[in-house]
């Protein structure tokens, strides 16, 4: 249940409602989001619930305009800001996961949750003949509806998703009225359905029902008129006339023929039976569908996609579905599935053909395919006319009329599919394919439903179902290692669990360590002599449709040492262009060979990466596939620099001068420089790793010179693990300064965490540093001592370091280690309750920051500074210096535990002092939450005892200095 702190301090509950104007509700009171952005954002993020909703979705879903270079940024803060007015402290409702949210929301929780889940059950009751029920079901449903979807919300593509939402209502409308005549409610749905028509003037259904509602009524006369009026209307706006069904209806009521009920087999309200074709012979109605498999499991969210596209039977049009997705993710099983639940609904028939698009043999051809649809439809085989288009305007005549469903299977292309669609309502076509078939969503208005691979859950349900629950409870770590090696794909998972099962004597934890080989884990994939049950067999198939440059992109991605790619880092890579590397990329991820998962970023599952490593390994020299490495380490060691300067511009610690690539990535500014190492923060630690695994010391000491981005972004340990990598590289390369920079980085992080090692690494690195003549790691390593000497309150040794730094650092660089080491003399002198000589260097320390630009400094200085008025008793000024720290803080990139944390933490000081208790406790709260989340978990535990010993009830509060604005602490 998602909850919501109220004013009060009390918990409450949340519901969303989209279906309409946006709205938030909390215990019976609507909530104001103020911020159009704000709105937009969760508006997305609700129109995909539970769903991860990438950064650039949102960006595009939140600007009409180009984008501002902050974009992600500002996304991030709506998001925080987001979750504070929701209450979402913990971050359970709004999660943060790659590559971008997922809003967490129950469907009693989101209106348009709740409707989904009242048309499906209303469907449900239909197909069991229940149709009173069902009406009893969907009208609740549709009363949930209190106008447009997202009313107001604004931007197009926003406006495009929302409409997909209205159309679900008027389908559901649509269905409702339909059962509704079906029941002999005719008079009841006449009003109704006139006010639908005159809102959707060019909507046929609601016109045909119309026309039907009105003749059952005894009123011919203004049936006609309606589909007079209809027709003026098409030909006035679209230079179209109206279509067959409801030319059919109107010659029917023009005739005065009888309208009889309808069964539940029944087309569309007003519409023919189909007529006898000559060319018949009295064949059964086709069920040409194969068998289902009898464990299916999960997929409910496409499961329910598919019945949303239910075709209604007053539908307009074919619809039609292009169900995509790599090779063995399960297309066909959840196609035939599927087909199997609602074939009954589809009471003309149902035709089912593999177009052997990929696997053995050659792909079926249209003449092929139209030769057994025809058949099955009663034409006589020696009266099947010769040529594609003969045939396939007579499957189209066929099909006229008919409610029929068709299930086209493994196409390699949109050309195989389109001679093999029927024209006429009433039909829906799912095609399947490993292509996006992007040609028949551009032409054919195809609703494109992509498949990944299963979710944990469904994959261990899958798991479980073969093997039994017994096994699965005996061998839980070797179900959890199956799972994660067959990267949850599903005929992965059941050749895995098949050969377990089929075995007694084989457990499951002999099929991991199999599988944990990786130079075997594909022969380990497969089963028997069966092609179709041998997963490189099915990969194999995908890559025999690429052409020679996408094949050779492929393995050189199976080369890539980190969990994705962007298009900059593929071109360097594959050493091209990076326009012509896009296009690749491109075709690759429309073949499903690639995963696009933002904006110019890929990613293979486990399975795909290991075929395309052993590819590469087969295809390729050991030369062009170190070169391949070569490039790509380059690219990555050139461009992590580039950023790191514009991270820190002040700043000259670089030892490292990396190679410019043959296609250097821009980094233009201090946004673009973080938005950079946010998305490639994996990589470049792997990228690290995998230079030294293979003793390529050079790439390894470039990139732990330009990862001090993870201290900005908390990532100590991974600091840690990082230097301690790189360590042995600059040991085995005998570069002392290299060395000394290393071990600098490591002490920093582990006394950042009051690790004991911390002290032995400054202490060697600055011994090392000084034997190689390098002052700057001599400051910063004496500095980093320093302070972590300070902590251990040995204050007097502390003192000798920071006085060392200061006389080293002047006249040094651009000032800015000087002024480090002010500041850090300042904060001393405030620990021994020299509060003038805290306020005297910490001014000297903020001064030179402001002249270099170096805000984050700046705002640490500050806080020294408010210390020391603290210390003399103006905690007025205090505040005021407090408050300008934490201005500052805000606008800071990272390291918010020293530059937003601390002030706020001193802040509550004087504010508890002058008697403002309750924004004091705002003050730790946020502080604590930003330690928290940094970590610090002892700085956290601090800032509690301070809020259970603060008296928010006897403390009388004297006016303090900007109180009134308060602002920059919430």
């Amino acid at each position: 249940m998602i909850q919501l702190l109220s004013a009060r301090g009390e918990a409450g509950r949340v519901d969303f409602r989209v279906l309409g104007a946006l709205e938030v509700w909390a215990d019976g009171e609507r909530l104001l989001l103020p911020g159009a952005r704000r709105q937009r954002v969760l508006a997305a993020l609700l129109l995909a619930p539970n769903s991860v909703v990438a950064l650039s979705r949102l960006v595009e879903m939140t600007w009409d305009e180009e984008p501002p270079a902050t974009a992600i940024k500002q996304l991030q803060n709506s998001v925080s800001a987001l979750r504070e007015r929701l209450g979402d402290i913990d971050q359970r409702l709004i999660l943060t996961e790659e590559p971008g949210y997922r809003i967490c929301v129950g469907k009693e929780r989101l209106d348009s949750l709740r409707f989904a889940a009242g048309v499906a059950d209303s469907r449900r009751h239909a197909a069991e003949g229940r149709l009173d029920r069902a009406v009893g079901v969907i009208r609740p449903a549709l009363s949930l509806w209190r106008g447009p979807a997202l009313d107001g919300v604004g931007t197009a593509a926003l406006t495009r998703s929302a409409a997909r939402l209205d159309e679900q209502r008027l389908s559901a409308l649509e269905l409702c009225v339909r059962w509704r005549l079906e029941l002999g409610e005719h008079h009841e749905v006449v009003d109704d359905l006139a006010d639908l028509v005159h809102d959707h003037p060019l909507r046929e259904g609601l016109h045909a029902q119309l026309m039907a509602a009105l003749d059952r009524c005894g009123r011919r006369a203004e049936a006609l008129h309606v589909f007079h009026r209809l027709r003026t209307c098409l030909s006035e706006e679209l230079g179209v006339g109206p279509g067959a069904d409801i030319q059919r209806l109107h010659e029917q009521i023009l005739r005065g023929e009888p309208r009889p009920r309808r069964d539940n087999r029944a087309r569309a309200v007003g519409a023919l039976p189909a007529p006898r074709s000559r060319w018949a012979v009295g064949s059964p109605v086709p069920r040409q569908l194969p068998q289902t498999i009898r464990d299916f499991t999960g997929r409910a969210d496409h499961l329910a996609a598919l019945d949303a596209l239910l075709p209604p039977a007053s539908g307009q049009a074919v619809v039609i579905s292009a169900l995509d997705g790599s090779g063995g993710v399960g297309k066909t099983t959840l196609a035939v599935h599927w087909a199997h639940r609602v074939q009954d609904q589809f009471p003309d028939g149902t035709l089912h053909t593999n177009l052997r698009g990929y696997g053995p043999g050659k792909p079926a051809s249209p003449d092929e395919v139209l030769d057994d649809f025809l058949v099955a439809l009663g034409v006589h085989p020696a009266a099947v006319p010769a040529g594609t288009g003969a045939r396939s305007g007579l499957f189209r005549t066929l099909a006229a009329g008919r409610r029929m469903l068709i299930v086209l299977d493994n196409a390699n292309s949109a050309e195989q599919v389109r001679p093999l669609l029927p024209g006429a309502p009433g039909c829906m076509v799912l095609v399947t394919s490993r292509d996006s078939l992007t040609g028949l969503v551009v032409t054919e208005a195809a609703h494109r439903l992509t498949l990944d691979v299963l979710s944990p859950d469904e994959a261990l349900s899958l798991v479980v179902g073969i093997i039994g629950p017994i096994r699965a409870q005996a061998e839980p770590a070797a179900v959890e290692n199956l799972i994660r090696l067959c990267a949850r794909l599903p005929l992965a998972l059941r050749i895995a669990a098949g050969r377990a099962a089929a075995y007694e004597h084989v457990s499951v934890a002999d099929i991991v360590a199999e599988l944990a080989e990786e130079d075997s884990k594909l022969d380990a994939l497969s089963w028997g002599q069966d092609p179709y049950a041998a997963v490189r067999n099915v990969l194999e198939w995908s890559y025999e449709q690429l052409t020679a440059p996408q094949a050779y992109l492929f393995r050189r991605l199976g080369l890539h040492p980190g969990p994705d790619i962007s298009t900059p880092a593929a071109a360097a890579l594959a050493r091209l262009p990076p326009r012509e590397a896009r296009q690749l990329l491109n075709a690759l991820a429309d073949a499903h060979l690639i995963e696009p998962v933002a904006h110019g970023r890929y990613r293979f599952h486990d399975l795909l990466r290991a075929y395309a490593e052993e590819l590469a390994c087969g295809h390729d020299t050991e030369d062009e596939r170190h070169r391949a490495l070569d490039a790509v380490l380059t690219w990555y060691s050139h461009t992590a620099h580039t950023a790191d300067r514009q991270l820190y511009p002040t700043c000259t610690r670089l030892v490292a001068d990396p190679a410019e690539p043959a296609h250097p990535h821009p980094v233009a500014d201090r946004d673009h420089a973080w938005a950079w190492f946010t998305a490639e923060r994996a990589n470049l630690v792997a990228a690290l790793h995998h230079a030294v695994d293979r003793t390529m010391d050079r790439y390894a000491l470039h990139l732990v010179d330009a990862l001090g981005f993870l201290v900005l972004m908390g990532g100590w340990e991974e600091r840690i693990d990082t230097a301690t990598a790189g360590l042995h590289a600059a040991q085995r390369s005998g570069q002392t300064e290299h060395e000394a920079n290393v071990l600098l980085a490591r002490g920093e992080a582990l006394a950042h965490l009051q690790h004991p090692d911390a002290e032995p690494d400054l202490t060697r690195a600055s011994a090392l540093a000084q034997e190689a003549g390098n002052i700057h790691i001599q400051i910063a390593a004496r500095t980093e001592l320093g302070k972590l000497l300070r902590r251990q309150t040995r204050f007097a040794e502390a003192l000798h370091h920071f006085d060392e730094v200061r006389v080293l650092s002047r006249g040094f660089d651009t000032g800015r280690w000087e002024a480090v080491a002010e500041g850090n003399i300042a904060e001393l002198h405030a620990d021994l309750g020299d509060h003038q000589q805290a306020i005297d260097h910490g001014t000297r320390s903020a001064s030179l920051r402001h002249r270099l630009g170096d805000t984050d400094g700046e705002a640490c200085a500050l806080s020294a500074i408010a210390r020391g008025w603290q210390g003399i008793g103006d905690h007025d000024t205090a505040i005021i210096h407090c408050r300008r720290a934490i201005a500052l803080g805000r606008a800071s990139l990272g390291s918010h535990d020293e530059t937003l944390a601390w002030p706020l933490a001193v802040l509550a000081t004087s504010l508890d002092r002058l008697g403002h208790v309750n924004e004091a406790i705002a003050c730790w709260q946020e502080a604590a939450a930003i330690y928290t989340d940094r970590g610090l978990d002892a700085d956290a535990a601090t800032m509690h005892d301070h809020i259970r010993t603060a008296d928010p009830v006897h403390t009388e509060p004297h006016p303090v200095s900007g109180i009134a604005n308060n602002r920059l602490i919430r």
